[in-house]
């Protein structure tokens, strides 16, 4: 037992290569698989309401430029995706970067995967115009709201939803 113990650590320490590059039709599915895994009703369960493959297509639609995926050069797998679009108010000089859906699989986590997705979609809003990063995280999601202070955002507001069920 000790020694499966010690061999886990092992592989989890080892470096690994990522490149952070534009999703692709083709990984939808392993996107979407991997968002199955991470937005679960027991970890996030406003957001497991929110998100499904509609949402996904559309974004992927929309603006396919702000949809990225992170891919592990060895193996070739998706070890992570991030989801963005541009919010232009009409009559108004501000253009918003709206970081909508990341995910990272789990035993990639705390290893720069997230940081270097979101990176790399600041820096697409900003070559489409966008002055503000916006993102929401779910209020019992303390490892995103934490993810999301490390990027250098701040909590602007406090949002309180509401639901109510309709039999």
């Amino acid at each position: 037992m000790v020694g499966k113990t010690k061999r886990r650590k092992r592989a989890k320490r080892r470096r690994f290569e990522v490149e952070v590059r534009q999703m692709t039709l083709e990984d939808l599915p392993e996107v979407w698989r991997l968002s199955e895994k991470i937005f679960t009703p027991s970890q996030l369960q406003f957001t497991y309401r929110t998100w499904n493959v509609n949402e996904l297509l559309s974004l992927f639609q929309e603006d396919p430029e702000l949809c990225l995926v992170a891919e592990d050069v060895s193996s070739k797998r998706i070890v992570g995706f991030a989801l963005g679009t541009i919010l232009k108010r009409p009559f108004s000089p501000w253009t918003y970067g709206y970081f909508v859906w990341a995910g990272v699989r789990r035993m990639r986590r705390r290893q720069g995967v997230g940081k270097r997705l979101y990176r790399e979609l600041e820096r697409r809003f900003r070559e489409k115009g966008a002055r503000i990063a916006i993102v929401d995280v779910e209020g019992t999601n303390l490892a995103g709201m934490r993810f999301m202070e490390k990027l250098g955002f701040k909590q602007s507001q406090t949002y309180v939803w509401y639901s109510k069920l309709l039999d």
